[in-house]
């Protein structure tokens, strides 16, 4: 099965205070199309993932995060300094399958690169490992990366 994505440009959270929530996005910028969504803190280059969610109709899906997911928003709050952002990627295809199959890849990729998870517990207690092959060959260079990083 092959998956394509293609992340759009992040966007600012701001106050949420007029629509009565604690965050709020110029959902203009947000399209109707299937894909997944990151919730992140900002905080000069570096980019923490809060976050991540999968959604049939992405602008729709978000609004009901702002509007309902009083915890996530709470929890996006207390992350630390920093400026909230909205990060998202639309998917060519509706297909349950597809969405899952994305959103999972994208938390399990999170997760290996240290990332504490709102919405997936004991993200915290996950032990990351970092796997180097000193010496390699073009064989194994066609199959595996230089470099892995993996949990357990």
């Amino acid at each position: 099965m092959i998956i394509k994505a293609s992340w759009k440009l992040p966007i600012p959270l701001t106050d949420g205070s007029v629509h009565n929530v604690i965050y709020w996005a110029d959902m203009e910028k947000v399209s109707n199309k299937a894909g997944c969504y990151c919730f992140c803190n900002k905080y000069g280059n570096s980019i923490s993932i809060v976050y991540i969610g999968k959604a049939k109709n992405l602008k729709k899906r978000i609004e009901q995060q702002f509007l309902n997911n009083v915890r996530l928003m709470i929890g996006l709050k207390n992350f630390g300094n920093g400026t909230r952002i909205l990060m998202y990627c639309e998917v060519e295809t509706r297909m349950h399958e597809k969405l899952k199959i994305l959103e999972s890849q994208l938390i399990k990729s999170a997760a290996v690169n240290g990332h504490t998870l709102l919405n997936v517990h004991g993200t915290r207690k996950l032990v990351k490992h970092e796997i180097e092959f000193i010496k390699t060959n073009k064989a194994a260079r066609t199959i595996f990366e230089r470099k892995m990083k993996v949990f357990s």
